[in-house]
């Protein structure tokens, strides 16, 4: 969900992303000052882009606990899409059964936050060959395996 700045846009107000994973919302702010807002998944399953009105309303209602000066504030439009997610809510990151097909998928609602060093860490899986430290634990075949990451609580939402 974005809102639009009111008459005196708050630029430059918050230059970091807020994270309540108590009250499952995220707040930022863009370049042009609008907020925006992102919250849990969609309780009600659907491949549609529009959010249902108790959705929105409750994010609302999280992030103005976060924020309260957004109260006055207009929502300039909102989305929701596919929220791809693992049995164990991680990601899948590197090498696959494919020569040269490599994976970092399944984030979920935390991708972006974590998107700079899932760049940092394929790209030295690419150069040099071997997965990195930091990714081992979330390879595809840790499903065969039974070693799933028990990082559930990690992406801030209620599953």
């Amino acid at each position: 969900m974005l809102l639009a700045p009111d008459a005196s846009p708050r630029d430059g107000l918050l230059d970091v992303v807020i994270v309540s994973s108590q009250m499952h919302v995220y707040v930022s702010q863009t370049d042009r000052g609008e907020f925006l807002i992102g919250a849990e998944i969609e309780p009600y399953t659907t491949y549609s882009t529009r959010s249902t009105w108790t959705f929105v309303e409750q994010a609302s209602a999280n992030a103005l606990e976060l924020f309260p000066f957004l109260a006055r504030q207009k929502i300039h439009r909102q989305w929701t899409g596919y929220c791809d997610m693992t049995p164990d809510y991680s990601p899948v990151m590197g090498l696959t059964g494919v020569d040269g097909f490599l994976l970092d998928s399944g984030w979920g609602t935390w991708g972006f936050k974590a998107s700079p060093i899932c760049g940092v860490t394929m790209a030295q899986l690419i150069a040099t060959g071997k997965v990195p430290e930091l990714i081992a634990p979330f390879t595809l075949d840790r499903f065969s395996t039974d070693t799933m990451v028990p990082e559930k609580g990690a992406a801030a939402v209620s599953h």
